[in-house]
């Protein structure tokens, strides 16, 4: 049986979280996920091949005969985010109306929005949970064309009817799921806006945040980790059979555990590996919980093994704003943390939003004066989301617009349009225009122009960071004639 894995071209949406400029020049990275889909169908018996349009950059058009010539029985399609589902059903449309075949769909947001994906006929099947306790029992069932009701967490059409399985969705734990099969990657076609080496992929070694704040869809979501040795194992085999010379962890909260941390350090340095390396933390998993202090051996460790990049959480310069959001952040602590990283050299990218509740542009500017008073390499401003399974959204969703935005929105009844914010008065077109300004006044300081043309590594890494720096200026400037005439 061969399967074919569809991940299609994303696009920019106009209530997005990033500016348009930032989502185009982002990056491309590989929807890890399907790598383990990847090794539960090879476990099967299966074969499976990924067709990945964003990272390869070809058309629907160019995809579709790749996959005919391919011949698949089955179809896979993603549902990793409810802002980006209506590109995913668009594609498996036309791929159903095209090649007749049957599609499954699957990933984070199906269990949660599977009655409003299913309400779009194209999708045959649909997986509420993990791919590991499901794809081998529906693969059994699909080939045998036998009874999907014993199926695990499977909704499936039946005539003209949407069914459930009898069965739900089991809970594997993550340390369970083994090491996903990168053999389906093109790795030299995946890179980040700020990654300095090829190949380069991502990680996952952790699901969730005990954390609550307020913006966050992983908020108050426990907390299930890989082992050390797991991730290790991982580890190898990007470096070891995909030339993967750096890799960045996607965990919303990577250092909860440092035991865990310190271990995989240990063993990379004990293996002598040439690895640059990044990771998504809070600036309070860098202190030291008995003293209070930043933990420096921590750090050194970090930073021994290959880590060059932590990507931080800061969201704004108010107390009062990061009270709001639930932050549990202190500003006047992180200058002396970062210092303490940048002497080692890691470089710390900072994440700021723009229209949190109680926003103001006194408050934008005073975030963006942190920002450019902090010892940080790279920043990060986005506007504040009603992003769905957020406590934003449940608070204010229903009251502002008078229904679930995010569920009319992947059944095709409502049209993309910006939401609203009305925690702040800042309007978003305010917004996003402090947001430009904030890129400006951040990246286009002597200080930073100089400390950049440092860091650079190579000569597609300065054309890759002036592109981007040219058309932030350029959009900014231009903004800036529109409003004066």
């Amino acid at each position: 049986m061969r399967v074919a894995l569809i991940y299609p071209h994303y696009g920019h949406k106009v209530f997005n979280e990033n500016l348009s400029l930032v989502d185009r020049e982002f990056g491309r990275f590989p929807y890890i996920s399907y790598g383990y889909v990847a090794r539960c169908i090879k476990e099967w018996g299966g074969d499976v091949r990924l067709f990945d349009a964003m990272a390869t950059g070809i058309g629907y058009e160019e995809t579709f005969r790749r996959v005919k010539e391919y011949n698949p029985d089955l179809l896979g399609f993603a549902a990793h985010s409810a802002q980006t589902l209506p590109d995913t059903i668009a594609w498996a449309k036309r791929m159903k109306a095209d090649s007749g075949l049957p599609i499954l769909v699957g990933g984070y947001e199906a269990g949660r929005y599977s009655a409003e994906i299913m309400h779009h006929s194209c999708f045959d099947y649909l997986c509420t949970g993990q791919a590991q306790g499901f794809m081998s029992p529906f693969l059994d069932a699909f080939q045998k064309r036998g009874d999907f009701k014993s199926v695990p967490g499977l909704v499936y059409r039946s005539g003209e009817n949407v069914v459930s399985s009898s069965v739900p969705a089991g809970r594997i734990a993550f340390n369970d799921f083994g090491v996903p099969d990168r053999s389906i990657f093109d790795h030299s076609a995946y890179y980040s806006h700020v990654s300095q080496r090829r190949n380069f992929t991502i990680g996952v070694s952790s699901h969730g945040c005990p954390y609550g704040c307020s913006f966050c869809c992983m908020a108050n979501t426990g907390h299930d980790a890989k082992s050390a040795e797991q991730v290790f194992a991982e580890i190898q085999d990007c470096y070891q059979n995909y030339n993967i010379r750096e890799i960045d962890w996607f965990d919303p909260l990577m250092f909860l555990q440092k035991r865990r941390i310190v271990d995989i350090c240990e063993r990379i340095q004990a293996a002598k590996m040439d690895l640059y390396w990044s990771a998504r933390t809070r600036a309070d998993t860098l202190i030291d919980s008995a003293s209070g202090q930043i933990d420096e051996k921590f750090i050194e460790t970090l930073a021994s093994s290959g880590c060059k990049r932590l990507f931080i959480g800061i969201e704004s310069g108010d107390q009062d704003v990061l009270q709001n959001i639930n932050k549990g952040l202190r500003t006047r602590d992180l200058h002396k943390l970062f210092s303490s990283l940048r002497a080692h050299g890691i470089r710390v990218l900072g994440f700021f939003m723009i229209g949190n509740p109680g926003e103001t542009a006194a408050t934008v500017r005073k975030t963006v004066a942190l920002a450019k008073s902090l010892p940080i390499d790279y920043a990060q401003f986005s506007i504040t989301l009603m992003k769905p399974d957020t406590q934003l959204s449940a608070q204010y969703m229903v009251p502002a617009i008078g229904f679930d935005y995010w569920r009319e929105f992947i059944k095709g009844t409502v049209v993309e349009r910006v939401l609203p914010s009305p925690w702040t008065r800042l309007r978003r077109e305010e917004q996003e225009r402090m947001a430009y300004w904030a890129y400006v006044s951040f990246y286009f300081r002597p200080t930073m122009i100089a400390r950049s043309l440092r860091r650079v590594e190579s000569f597609a890494e300065l054309g890759k960071y002036a592109r981007v720096a040219a058309k932030i200026l350029m959009r900014y400037i231009v903004g800036f004639f529109k409003r004066t005439n």
